[in-house]
């Protein structure tokens, strides 16, 4: 059995989109229109990624969820109102790239699992100089660093700031805050959403 090729088209724009549908006629005429395509998908290619697309936690928008925290300790209390970062993005985007933190605001990280006592923090492309609460599961403040930041290139040049204990949450504030408020070691951390 042989096949024959199916019979033209009567009408003429039906021919055309046959034309346009089989390959032929990408001559010269449509040479403007492949060109316009190409900046177009190069241009939102560049666009995309310039704007943190393909996934990187470091750049474009991300939210938070806020909290009201409260640090209580024998003669002294504070309050923050805190940025929640749940989601690894959330952790790793943190505070870097800001100029700047409110007086009474800050971060609290808080995590799926008991981390160990060399899991820590960096500062890198972090701008603020920052303290760091490291908590245990009821609040209670185990150990408090002062971070400095770190405008490096590659993260591993950055200061590794790690409790040497093990903790739930971390909590951070502008330098100084606690030390501000009469706040350290042994008070403990409400949290309030």
């Amino acid at each position: 059995m042989t096949m024959t090729a199916p019979s033209p088209p009567s009408h003429p724009v039906a021919s055309r989109l046959q034309d346009l549908g089989s390959g032929r006629n990408r001559g010269p005429r449509f040479a403007p229109f492949r060109a316009a395509v190409r900046v177009f998908a190069l241009a939102s290619v560049v666009w995309v990624a310039g704007c943190g697309g393909f996934g990187d936690p470091y750049t474009g928008p991300m939210s938070f969820d806020t909290a009201q925290v409260v640090v209580q300790g024998d003669d002294a209390r504070g309050e923050l109102l805190v940025e929640v970062a749940e989601t690894e993005d959330q952790m790793i985007r943190g505070l870097t790239g800001r100029d700047g933190l409110d007086p009474d605001s800050g971060m609290l990280f808080v995590f799926d699992h008991t981390r160990a006592a060399d899991e820590g923090f960096w500062m890198w492309r972090t701008r603020i100089p920052l303290d760091i609460a490291f908590l245990d599961d009821d609040g209670v403040i185990l150990r408090l660093l002062s971070m400095e930041p770190c405008p490096e290139v590659h993260f591993d040049d950055c200061t590794h700031y790690t409790p040497g204990v093990e903790y739930e949450m971390a909590l951070e504030a502008n330098q100084g805050w606690f030390a501000d408020q009469g706040l350290g070691q042994g008070d403990r951390v409400e949290v309030h959403r």
